[in-house]
């Protein structure tokens, strides 16, 4: 026999009986209780101005408009940060470049119409927007000043820069000096050095 100070505040959600701390099954119907928690520790049921009774998720008292403390896993009221402000830029997808086979990213630079990729070297004044030594530039027979990707709207072309070893876009040599529309997905290809261009 179950004893009333066992019974917790909790009721069954099927018939509304009271029902013991950590029972399975309601005595009353026999409905399951697993979906049922036990009661919150620590959290007011009852208005701290005017003593009515309040339930322990309210943010106000109904009966007076206090506001309650909030229950562990709550948030009061103006609790929630705003989220950070994002500029137009930041919230479109970043033109990128991946390096194939690795799939190494190489972000092209944000406010930036066009981006010069080539190989960084110092001593002959070389410093492109992409520097392609650390993915095999060099060895590849990547130029300084290789190619030149510009962007016009949502648009996107790319053009050789008179580079020793060529441009290839899609398996398609392209002509020094001549802008080549870039599509998403297109495969570039500066000396041995293979890409994927991707604006998505």
């Amino acid at each position: 026999m179950v004893r009333k100070d066992d019974m917790s505040t909790n009721t069954c959600p099927n018939c509304n009986a009271p029902i013991v701390m950590g029972a399975a099954f309601c005595d009353n119907c026999g409905a399951p209780l697993n979906a049922v928690a036990p009661p919150v520790a620590n959290t007011p049921d009852q208005c701290p101005n005017c003593g009515a009774t309040v339930i322990v998720t309210d943010l106000f008292c109904d009966a007076c408009g206090q506001a309650l403390p909030a229950a562990p896993g709550y948030p009061q009221p103006g609790q929630r940060p705003a989220d950070p402000p994002v500029s137009p830029a930041e919230a479109l997808p970043q033109p990128r470049l991946l390096i194939l086979p690795t799939g190494d990213a190489l972000i092209l630079p944000p406010h930036q119409d066009t981006y010069v990729i080539g190989r960084l070297d110092p001593v002959s004044g070389s410093f492109p927007d992409v520097d392609l030594v650390p993915f095999g530039g060099e060895e590849g027979g990547v130029s300084r000043r290789h190619a030149q990707i510009s962007r016009h709207g949502d648009k996107y072309a790319i053009e050789d820069l008179n580079s020793v070893n060529y441009t290839f876009v899609n398996k398609q040599k392209i002509a020094v000096g001549m802008a080549h529309d870039l599509a998403d997905g297109d495969e570039i290809r500066l000396g041995r050095v293979l890409m994927r261009f991707r604006t998505g």
